[in-house]
Parts: structure tokens; sequence; C-alpha cells
């Protein structure tokens, strides 16, 4: 085989590899077993829009007094949020609404939102995902002393049961409770 056929059944087999006439930038190595091809795909994120009705059965309130009713109706469009409560607890009937923004930054509780007396008042909430939970940190007041919730809400993958787990830090303590809701059918012309 003379020198010029050698040389065509390298380019022949190399291909792109070797070229006599334009340098090639050095081959792109073969992903290996520790690092995936690809990035996997971002969490997608649940959306929570619905009424929700407390499971007592299955909720754990450990020290805290646990509310005898409450439902919850979340409304969930892109990043806008607003979660109304209605619940009968140790310091009455409560109904009130909550707006704020999915975006890590605090979002005022509007004026009038609570009575100058109540004994609970949420001041702002910061509200943020982790994965496919809804993370949200609550300023409040409570028997007049400053206190923090937090709350972290997850949605069963059936999205039948919604998961809250909250830490309440107030002055009389830090407490954790488990609140575990029951999806409510949706009432055709409600």
């Amino acid at each position: 085989m003379t020198r010029i056929a050698s040389l065509a059944a390298v380019l022949v087999l190399c291909g792109p590899l070797v070229s006599a006439q334009t340098p090639t930038a050095a081959p792109t190595p073969a992903p290996t077993a520790q690092a995936p091809a690809t990035a996997p795909a971002p969490a997608v994120k649940p959306d929570l829009s619905g009424t929700w009705t407390l499971n007592l059965s299955k909720s754990d309130y450990d020290q805290v007094p646990p509310p005898q009713d409450e439902i919850l109706v979340f409304s969930h469009n892109g990043s806008t949020f607003s979660v109304a409560t209605t619940s009968d607890n140790e310091r009455g009937k409560e109904v009130y609404t909550l707006p704020f923004t999915i975006d890590g930054n605090e979002t005022p509780t509007p004026k009038g939102t609570f009575a100058d007396t109540a004994t609970l008042q949420f001041l702002s909430t910061k509200a943020e995902w982790d994965g496919t939970s809804l993370i949200l940190t609550q300023k409040i007041t409570y028997q007049g002393g400053a206190g923090t919730l937090k709350s972290t809400f997850t949605l069963s993958a059936d999205g039948k049961t919604l998961t809250r787990m909250m830490h309440i830090s107030v002055d009389q303590g830090e407490f954790d409770t488990t609140s575990v809701y029951d999806k409510q059918p949706v009432v055709a012309g409600a």
C-alpha cells in the first residue's frame, strides 16, 4: 500500500477527527457514570388550587390546641396566590384571606384583614418554592408578642391530600404541628 493510500484510509476511518485542511476542536469526551449526559428536568410546581378541609384524625397538633374545624381555599395563578381560611378554634370563628406572591419577597398583610383586637394577626408572608413544596414564612403577633410561623405545604402524588408542617415560634415557646387536609370535589355550577 502506498503512503497516499494509507493516508486516505486513515482519513476515511477517522472522518472528522483528522483533517489535513482545517484543524478541529478536540473531541468532546463521552459522558461518564458520574456526570449525566443531560441535567434533570426542573420539578413541576403543583397547583394547590381548590378547597381543602382539615382531617383531624390524620393531623398532629402536639401541645397546640387544634381547631374544631378548618377550611382552606387556595387560589393559585402562576406566582400569584391567596389562601382564604375559615377556622373554628379556641379563639372563636376566624375568617380571613391572605394574598401573596411566590417570589421569596415579603408581602404585607392588607390593612383591615384582622381586627385591632384580634389575638392572632399575620403581619406579612414570604412565599417560595422548595422543589415541589410551598414554603410560607409569616411574621405574626400573638397575644401582643412577636412571632413567626413557617409552614411547608406538600401535595400528595394523587393530588387529594395536602399536608402542612408548621413550626411556630412565639413568646410562649416553640411548637411543631402537622395538619392534613382532604381536597373537596368541585361542585358543578358553583
